[in-house]
């Protein structure tokens, strides 16, 4: 019987997912945006508390100048981010001590940004507080702090939901993971065919139930049989906050600085007449039905003066992330879709994909294209990494010093590709953060790096590796047993690769 666990679900290890939202360039870029001065990022010290696979622990890690820490309490979670970092020379420090263990340390440093994602929803209420003890110690005046968490209202209608997994769990628990995950969706689904009257007025509950059905059997087991899952509303959260000397700055959502933007214009009418920044976000959960949150909160808030914000946001330096002709000019926000203004985007993205995708400052931009409002690029900005089109880039001293150490994450990462494919992301030196690459692109990439350059090596290099293994290529969910087609689907990967994906891949420097 597992005791050590406080009644976190540890019956299988958690998913390699990948959150730019715990980037500390990510949240200095954010904190920016609103207005507020960021903590330092060159050279800073960094932690993430709950580390799961410790994916992006150690892509930050790779791309930070500065240390970093972590800790998860589940061995297997810390074994392998210590692996992933002992690849990369990182010289990151991973931990699996509990939160308590971790806040009683007196061996850390005083860190500029703590990150957990995934973590605060989950567990205790006494966990909570030793999390929010490790904050009150270890982290620097004007630092910041990611938290991000399930919420009310947005939650409330299907809260059920989890409910009735859970008590399932609990009184019909027995096999693996998988077997109980399978189960305990099972007894939803026969559940939902007996209609209950609760449906009746809450009918998004079987809509959710549905997206549920199509997640990883253990990204549900962490997500819904934990002991442990709290709704709570943002102010409520914020208070918590509060009592280590933290104050709410904005969201890790870049779009949300432009308040007008994500609800309607009867919404925003509305939200204006809140004059309490804190009440009328509140309010906003409401209009948008937010399920979600992703907040960063500050030691000491300073803001930055209008023209300070709108210099620094166009000094930074941008990279584009797909070609220009592929970005769509439409950012889906809150609940309605922002289309952007085809005069003003695609000269810019234009701009952006010169020189092989060389990243640029919006201040070259203005250099050729005077007329344009720097108000008008600060927006640009945002509403462009919102829509993961664009990503603001680290300093050209930061991508020297952290360079090794990426190539030594990616080519470790890529080579553990050829026999498991649970990570799907690389490491750029340019923007601190990962870069989505799946198990076909990683190894196009190293047959590429190792000098083979034409697409009928790249395929052989990939269709050797599955034919060993007994692998075929998945079309919409289908096996495809046929070599041939196989072939053809690896041959076109593989030209976009080169064609398309490459000169991308360069620019970051993957």
């Amino acid at each position: 019987m597992n005791s050590w666990n406080e009644g976190y679900f540890t019956d299988s290890t958690y998913t390699f997912g990948y959150y730019r939202e715990l980037s500390p360039n990510f949240i200095r870029w954010c904190l920016t945006l609103k207005g507020f001065v960021a903590p330092e990022v060159d050279g800073g010290c960094h932690c993430e508390l709950g580390i799961g696979q410790g994916v992006s622990a150690n892509i930050h890690a790779a791309t930070s100048a500065g240390k970093f820490f972590g800790t998860d309490f589940n061995p297997a979670h810390a074994a392998n981010a210590q692996e992933l970092a002992d690849a990369s020379g990182s010289n990151a420090k991973f931990f699996e001590d509990s939160f308590e263990e971790f806040a009683k340390r007196d061996d850390l440093p005083q860190f500029d940004t703590i990150t957990f994602h995934g973590i605060w929803s989950w567990v205790s209420d006494e966990n909570r507080r030793h999390m929010l003890d490790f904050v009150r110690k270890h982290l620097k005046s004007g630092g910041a702090v990611y938290c991000s968490y399930n919420c009310l209202p947005g939650w409330a209608p299907v809260a059920p939901f989890r409910e009735l997994l859970k008590l399932h769990d609990t009184f019909h628990a027995g096999g693996n993971a998988d077997e109980r995950v399978k189960a305990a969706m099972s007894f939803v689904d026969e559940f939902i065919a007996a209609k209950p009257a609760y449906l009746e007025i809450a009918p998004a509950f079987a809509e959710r139930f549905e997206q549920i059905k199509k997640h990883n059997p253990h990204y549900i087991a962490h997500e819904y049989l934990n002991l442990d899952w709290d709704l709570m509303y943002f102010t409520d959260v914020v208070d918590m906050f509060r009592d280590a000397k933290l104050d709410f700055a904005a969201t890790a959502l870049p779009v949300e600085a432009l308040e007008r933007l994500g609800v309607s214009e009867e919404a925003w009418a509305f939200l204006r007449k809140v004059g309490d920044p804190l009440f009328r976000e509140q309010m906003r959960d409401y209009f948008v039905n937010r399920q979600f949150r992703k907040d960063l909160f500050v030691r000491g808030l300073r803001r930055l003066s209008p023209f300070e914000l709108q210099r620094k946001i166009l000094e930074t330096r941008y990279v584009l992330l797909r070609p220009a002709e592929d970005v769509t000019l439409k950012i889906a926000t809150g609940t309605v879709e922002v289309k952007l203004t085809e005069e003003i985007y695609r000269p810019l993205l234009e701009f952006l994909q010169e020189d092989n995708f060389r990243p640029k400052t919006f201040v070259e931009y203005l250099q050729r294209h005077p007329d344009t409002k720097p108000p008008a690029l600060v927006e640009a900005a945002n509403l462009l990494v919102s829509g993961n089109s664009v990503m603001p880039c680290q300093s050209e001293a930061t991508v020297k010093r952290v360079k090794k150490t990426c190539e030594r994450f990616n080519a470790y990462v890529c080579e553990r590709s050829k026999v498991n494919e649970s990570i799907k992301f690389l490491a750029s030196p340019v923007t601190g953060m990962g870069i989505s690459a799946n198990r076909f692109q990683q190894i196009f990439l190293s047959t590429y790096k190792a000098g083979e350059r034409s697409a009928d090596a790249l395929v052989k290099a990939v269709w050797d590796m599955m034919s060993r293994q007994g692998q075929r290529i998945v079309v919409n969910g289908e096996k495809v047993d046929d070599v041939d087609k196989n072939l053809t689907q690896l041959k076109s990967a593989a030209e976009t690769f080169l064609s398309k994906e490459l000169p991308i891949f360069k620019a970051l420097q993957l």
